[in-house]
């Protein structure tokens, strides 16, 4: 009794600290998931404010679209985690790493790298439609047939399925880099500079250094930037959005996309909750397989 005493006690006096804040998560993040939860099981008409359970049917709905919309949107959303995730952190890496080494104008390039992180995504998206433009005022197409003479015709690079999915990635990558770059010089800035200078002793190249220490000591680092890259992506909807809008007939589209579709253009409430279920479940999976992974890498590490 004197242990639950205490308990409650120690509960009273915390409560009035954490009531606002779990007041908040309540209703803002519990709440809408368990209602996405329902909404995902039912038919959801929005203006009679009609929900009627339907049980698997928005699922089976999705999973058996003739168009195959839900297949090629899920596919791109691996696909843009196994093209990105790899050039960005790698890039990032890379460019922490030449920045660590630099003795004067570090803050320049830090600048120069993140400013794409800080920049409008509605900016970004209408560079890249002017470089990727299918006209002769696309930069893209006027520097290979106006410039190069490579081909004769100009290449509607956004209404196609493989090059609009490139430039999607290539915005992706080239807006993300400079955060990755950020958090690898943060990492690289707390190794002991002792380690590159017996390494510089050794004779040692750049590369070397790069190889068999960089890479070793920031891999707890590579990790969480791995993590945070895959949940991102498929997290991916304005570079979509801003570029392709789906186009061809979703052969460019994502998740995120067709939700914000069936939700907002064909009000389809229940398909798009279903399709945001899934999206979760896959980014939990993906999560708890990384996890294990690397905690196995840890162990093995340790045993080293």
């Amino acid at each position: 009794m004197k242990r639950i005493k205490k308990h409650c006690k120690d509960w009273k006096t915390a409560l009035p600290f954490i009531l606002p804040g779990l007041l908040l998560v309540i209703f803002f993040v519990f709440y809408p998931m368990l209602f996405t939860i329902r909404i995902s099981f039912s038919e959801y008409q929005i203006v009679q404010g009609k929900i009627t359970f339907i049980g698997l049917d928005n699922f089976m709905s999705i999973f058996q679209d003739r168009s195959g919309r839900f297949w090629y949107a899920f596919r791109n959303n691996f696909l843009y985690a196994f093209v990105t995730t790899p050039c960005i952190i790698m890039g990032g890496l890379i460019v922490a790493f030449l920045v660590n080494h630099l003795k004067r104008g570090q803050i320049i390039f830090r600048l120069g790298f993140y400013l794409p992180v800080i920049t409008s995504w509605v900016i970004v998206g209408l560079v890249f439609q002017y470089m990727f433009n299918s006209s002769e005022r696309g930069l893209i197409n006027y520097i290979i047939v106006d410039v190069l003479h490579l081909t004769d015709e100009y290449i509607p690079w956004l209404l196609r399925e493989w090059s609009g999915n490139a430039a999607i990635w290539i915005m992706g990558i080239w807006k993300n880099i400079g955060w990755s770059m950020l958090i690898f010089l943060a990492a690289l800035q707390g190794i002991d500079p002792v380690l590159y200078e017996a390494a510089k002793l050794d004779g040692a190249s750049l590369m070397q250094e790069f190889r068999y220490i960089t890479i070793r000591m920031v891999k707890p680092t590579i990790f969480f930037v791995l993590v945070n890259m895959i949940i991102g992506s498929f997290n991916v909807f304005l570079q979509v959005m801003l570029l392709t809008s789906g186009k061809p007939n979703g052969r460019t589209s994502v998740l995120q996309y067709m939700l914000y579709d069936k939700a907002f253009n064909q009000f389809e409430f229940g398909e798009a909750s279903a399709i945001g279920i899934i999206t979760a479940i896959t980014v939990m999976t993906l999560t708890v397989v990384l996890n294990k992974a690397f905690r196995l890498d840890q162990a093995e590490g340790d045993k080293a």
